[in-house]
Order: structure tokens, then C-alpha cells, then sequence
């Protein structure tokens, strides 16, 4: 049973739509900047990876919970473009994303005095994600079922994997799945702030540097993205982004916000991944990873790939979009899929922006400067998150 990813829809730093989402990928234009939704002076780090349109931050007002109003927007892009109704009843497809937090009008909550009200009231400024998307999938006619993913930096790779696994089973016909967060608010900031996981800067918008020597930690960001999964046997070929191979699903049981040092059960994701997917490490071209930017990531990604692909872990290319556009936290993995498919369909892997120097406890084969041109046919796609989360994806180009 093949399982492809067709139809999608985008609101993300690197722009609103495929093209300009790939157009961002090919320069590596960088799409960090200092944070414009809130007022973030207070902090000692400004930087931000919001969602533009056509070069700009698009704002809103506080009031708006963005990950969910982008999402609406991503949702009403993909099916105006891949109309999944004309194919499935509704009761035929279900809807899984990964999301964050709850959204927390910070600002309307002290203002309007609402902490006030009695425990266990209705908060007008407290938006539940979980009930949102619910919503959402009763709007776009989506009844077979909706399951929410809230496992931090994985939630979005593992509703794509949950996804992958459902229609290879044929326990479902079509899936719109992905993810939506957004980390410009003041909670959200703050509490990464606090946990230390934010890069440091010392005048201007932090800067986030996937896997080099000198990186100090993360930028948060926001995103938006919905792809449909379908069964080949009824997805229009033409329509085919690329095809889903395997996945691998593990969990550290190590820390709360680090990633466990020997990397033991983040290589047993990849290798979980391989074997679903019935290819050997051999056949794998290149990696996008999960690439924080903080200190402990770029070690761990460097021990798994080392346990799976030994001494070719240093002829393997790699990349993370982490330092283009943030870190979408519950949209990551769905948002880098989007590279995992620059890399399909025009055989290139993306070079990783604000890399510049190799770090000795992790000599990892990265793309710099310019995008590498060669064959791709299969990539890993890795992805971790707080709680020891680990998720593995193989994406093969399609052939009909």
C-alpha cells in the first residue's frame, strides 16, 4: 500500500505559498527578524521567524490566536486548490495535526481584569487549541475523526507519521494532516526565555546556528501547514508532492528538555524508519534535520546518524531550516517537510543558513553557502523534542 502526500497549503516565515516558500529555500534569504507582533523590548533577545506574505510580516491583533487563524487560512488554501470532497465523503477522511500551547491574550487578560473570575470560568483571552481544530475539521467537512499531537517540536511529525500509518493499514482512505504553532506571544516567548533555549545576541535580533561551533541556541518562530495523505490507489498522480516510506517513533525517557547524550533511542527511531520503509541506510541521499541551534542537538543528531550510517555519517549531506526561518515548534516537522520536498522535486539539498564552522563534537556533513546539486531519491527526516520525543520519516520522490 503506497501512501503520497499531495495537496498542501502554507503560512510560514518563508512565505504563503509553494512557490514562495521554494523560492526561500533556493536563495537561503534569511527570514529572522527582530519580533514585530509584540512588544518583546524587555527581553534581551528580539528575534522572531513570523509568518510573511510577499516579504512581509503579516500582523494581527492580540486578540487573534495565530496559530489557528493561520491554519483556517492554510486549510481554505489546500482544499481550494486539492478540493479533497470531490474524492471522499466526509466521514472518509480525518484530520491530524501537531499544535503548541494554548493561547494566552496576556495583555487583554491583565487589562480586562479577567484572572479575576471565579475558578473554572469561561476566559474570553484563553483560546484552547485542541477544541479550535476541532472546529476547523466540523467547517471543512472532515468527520472521520480528528486527533490532536501536542508533543512539543515532534507534535507535527508524529500526526504526519500517525497519518502515514493509518492509510498504509487502510484504516483510512485520506488524512489532511501537519501542523500550526506560533510562539509570538508573551507567554510563549517568555517561556522560552526562561528555559535558556533562546540564542543570545549582543546588539540587533538574535541569530540561530544550526550545528556550528559557536551556536548559542534557538529563535523561536510561527507556521502554518496542511497536506492531504492519501492511498495512490486514489490520489491523482499529477497532483503527487512525494511518497511517504516509513516511520519510527521512540522516547528517550531521559530529561524533561535534553536530549539523552548517547542518542540510543533517536537512532532507534532512523532505524524503525528504515525498516518500515524496506530501504537500507545505503540508499538514503541526505538528511534534513532537526538542527535547534542549541549546544546538546547538534552532538545527538551527530551520535544517531553515526550509529546508523557509521562511517558515511561524513558523506552524508545534511540541513536544517532552522536558521532561515525559527523554530515553529509544533509546525516544525511539517513546515521542514516542505524542504524534504525542495530536495524530491528539484534534487538539490538546501544549504544551512548561518552555518560557518564546524563543530569537533559534531563533524557533520554540512550544506553551506549554496544549495548541493545531486541525486536525491530518499531522505531522512528527523525530528525531537522536550520530553524525549524522537521521530524518524523516510520520503522517497515519487514515481508513478
Amino acid at each position: 500500500m503506497r501512501v503520497v502526500i499531495t495537496g498542501l497549503g502554507v503560512k510560514s516565515p518563508l512565505g504563503c505559498n509553494l512557490n514562495e516558500v521554494f523560492e526561500s529555500i533556493k536563495t537561503g534569504k534569511p527570514c529572522v527578524g527582530a519580533l514585530e507582533n509584540i512588544d518583546a523590548g524587555g527581553f534581551p533577545m528580539t528575534a522572531a521567524g513570523e509568518i510573511r506574505q510577499h516579504g512581509e510580516v503579516v500582523k494581527t491583533p492580540g486578540s487573534v490566536d495565530r496559530k489557528i487563524h493561520f491554519l483556517n487560512l492554510a486549510m481554505e488554501q489546500m482544499l481550494a486548490e486539492h478540493n479533497m470532497s470531490d474524492k471522499y465523503s466526509g466521514n472518509e477522511m480525518l484530520m491530524n495535526l501537531g499544535t503548541g500551547l494554548d493561547y494566552l491574550d496576556s495583555e487583554n487578560y491583565f487589562n480586562s481584569r479577567e484572572y479575576m473570575k471565579p475558578f473554572g470560568s469561561a476566559i474570553d483571552s484563553h483560546q484552547k487549541a485542541g477544541r479550535s481544530m476541532r472546529e476547523l475539521a466540523i467547517k471543512f467537512g472532515i468527520s472521520g475523526g480528528c486527533n490532536i499531537f501536542v508533543a512539543a517540536c515532534a507534535a507535527s511529525s508524529q500526526a504526519v507519521g500517525f497519518s502515514y500509518k493509518l492509510l498504509k493499514k487502510s484504516l483510512a482512505k485520506a488524512v489532511v494532516t501537519g501542523g500550526s504553532d506560533s510562539m509570538t506571544s508573551h507567554a510563549a516567548y517568555l517561556g522560552f526565555f526562561k528555559l535558556g533555549a533562546m540564542a543570545l545576541s549582543d546588539e540587533g535580533p538574535a541569530t540561530c546556528k544550526p550545528f556550528d561551533r559557536y551556536r548559542t541556541g534557538t529563535v523561536v518562530g510561527e507556521g502554518a501547514v496542511t497536506m492531504t495523505m492519501e492511498r495512490l490507489e486514489f490520489a491523482t498522480p499529477d497532483q503527487v508532492i512525494m511518497e511517504v516510506l516509513g516511520y519510527g517513533s521512540t522516547a528517550d525517557a531521559f530529561a524533561i528538555t535534553d536530549p539523552d547524550p548517547s542518542a540510543d533511542m533517536l537512532a532507534r527511531s532512523i532505524e524503525i524508519a528504515l525498516k518500515d520503509a524496506g530501504v537500507s541506510p545505503d540508499q538514503i541521499d541526505c538528511a534534513h534535520l532537526h538542527g535547534t541551534g542549541t549546544p546538546k542537538n547538534a552532538p545527538a543528531e551527530y551520535l544517531a546518524l553515526k550509529r546508523v550510517f557509521g562511517d558515511r555519517v561524513k558523506d552524508l549531506p545534511v540541513y536544517s531550516m532552522k536558521g532561515q526561518m525559527g523554530h515553529l515548534i509544533g509546525a516544525c516537522g511539517a513546515m521542514e517537510l516542505l524542504g524534504v520536498a525542495y530536495s524530491l522535486l528539484y534534487q538539490q539539498v538546501p544549504h544551512t543558513v548561518n552555518f560557518s564552522e564546524s563543530d569537533p563534537d559534531a563533524p557533520l556533513y554540512v550544506v553551506s553557502d549554496k544549495p548541493l546539486s545531486m541525486p536525491v531519491t530518499h531522505v531522512l527526516k528527523l525530528n525531537a523534542s522536550f520530553g524525549g520525543h524522537n521521530t524518524a520519516l523516510i520520503l522517497k520522490k515519487f514515481e508513478a
